[in-house]
């Protein structure tokens, strides 16, 4: 089941599960669970909502979705925030508003800690794309982000991997998260000479 309007599936889910009315009963938790995933994918309801979404929020808030749960629930630890800090910290800027970034070692969490800075740095002012390289066992990844004024997805085709125009990545196998970089770097000078050439 698609729908290209919605935010999140959390939201297409929600809407289905209206449609099945009294057959379907939520519980607390599972309300709760469903906000947090339309509280996630939209960037806290400031990102890619439309009214359906705010309609499916009131739903799981009459059906018991705790809003105080969802925030513990979405809170970093101190090292996680020290860790993501310090990578914004070493973060460059090309063409006055693309950020790349690194995260400096492999790990379980290196992939969500990727993806939570390259939203983190559209937060800055100016800044409209942002990729942060990590390393994957036998290569390195990115993770690309846009507010909508780049399409971050052809610049990850480009590289092997894909997505949408404002969320995508790549996996980059066989190479350093250094050479990933520079391959990063190559799509991005790539594709703003084509936007100058137009």
């Amino acid at each position: 089941y698609l729908e290209t309007y919605a935010s999140s599936a959390s939201e297409l889910v929600t809407e289905l599960l209206q449609y099945l009315g009294d057959n379907v009963e939520l519980t607390s938790w599972e309300a709760t669970a469903l906000l947090a995933g339309i509280a996630v994918d939209t960037k806290s309801f400031s990102y890619q909502t439309g009214v359906r979404t705010f309609e499916a929020a009131a739903f799981l808030r009459r059906s018991g979705a705790d809003q105080e749960t969802i925030q513990r629930f979405l809170q970093d630890d101190w090292v996680t925030f020290i860790n993501r800090a310090e990578i914004i910290k070493g973060a460059e800027v090309f063409y006055g508003k693309v950020a790349v970034a690194m995260v400096p070692q492999e790990g379980e969490k290196a992939q969500l800690l990727a993806a939570q800075t390259a939203d983190e740095l559209l937060t800055i002012e100016d800044f409209a794309a942002s990729f942060v390289i990590y390393p994957i066992a036998g290569g390195a990844a990115v993770s690309a982000r846009t507010t909508g004024d780049i399409n971050v997805q052809v610049m990850m085709e480009q590289l092997g991997g894909g997505g949408h125009m404002t969320i995508a990545g790549a996996q980059l196998e066989g190479v350093t998260p250094a050479q990933a970089r520079e391959r990063v770097l190559e799509v991005i000078h790539e594709y703003f000479a084509e936007e100058a050439g137009k």
